[in-house]
């Protein structure tokens, strides 16, 4: 194996191993921004639920609006 191709070869390693790098910090943004908006998700529903709780609301229903 000449040295050149050796050279060639650890530089293709090593750009392989910088994409990986670079496509798993994507992928954890991702994974980050998915559960974000999942937890906002989840906190919508929750004061949705304790608005629909309250004391006096609900009982009637206001056809004129």
């Amino acid at each position: 194996m000449s040295s050149c191709s050796a050279c060639s070869s650890v530089m293709a390693a090593q750009s392989e191993a910088l994409s990986q790098q670079i496509n798993f910090a994507v992928l954890r943004k991702q994974q980050d921004a998915t559960k974000a908006q999942g937890d906002a998700a989840v906190q919508l529903l929750q004061s949705a639920a304790a608005a629909g709780k309250a004391i006096g609301k609900g009982g009637q229903f206001d056809a004129i609006a």
